[in-house]
């Protein structure tokens, strides 16, 4: 029987690229792994995406934070005259030390000042608070909400349709404003 050798050996253009794709898939894994599990920044938040097809004012909506972690964040309607909205986080897998939620409106540059919710125990926050002076004249909102825990901080981002708060103005009508 007939030994059979290779006479023609692999190019050394291949061997350059497939060195680097696996340096590519390296550098890539390690990245990912970096932003999902490893950062712990007190200084920059990191984002994640919500869930898609969730409402504020039905049931509220998710986003993970990381691989281990997640938030829920509801947001009630307007009750009275004052425009004050009541709105709940809930942070299952970390141990959130403080959660924030600031307002921004997404067609006007409109911001509200950022507001601390109130730990209730067991990863749940509670806060009141409304839209800010020239939320009368804006429709499209950013809840941004951000956790600091022991992983640093994380957040993610809500957005609705202040005309779903119901009939009650949100916002003062303010010279200023127009």
């Amino acid at each position: 029987m007939a030994a059979y050798e290779e006479e023609t050996a692999r190019p050394r253009m291949l061997n350059l690229l497939i060195g680097v794709t696996l340096m590519t898939i390296v550098i890539a894994l390690w990245y990912l792994l970096d932003y999902y599990y490893l950062r712990e920044s007190t200084r920059d938040v990191t984002w994640y995406p919500p869930a898609q097809g969730c409402d504020l004012l039905d049931g509220g909506c998710h986003a993970s934070l990381g691989i281990d972690a997640s938030l829920a964040f509801a947001l009630q309607e307007a009750r009275d005259e004052t425009g004050t909205l009541t709105f709940e986080a809930r942070v299952d897998g970390r141990a959130p030390q403080t959660v924030t939620v600031q307002f921004i409106g997404r067609e006007m540059n409109v911001q509200s000042r950022r507001l601390s919710l109130r730990a209730k125990g067991d990863g749940r926050f509670v806060g009141e608070g409304n839209l800010g002076l020239c939320s009368a004249h804006v429709n499209a909102w950013r809840a941004q909400v951000v956790v600091l825990s022991d992983h640093g901080l994380k957040g993610s981002w809500f957005d609705f349709d202040s005309r779903d708060l119901g009939g009650v103005p949100i916002g003062r009508g303010d010279k200023r404003c127009l």
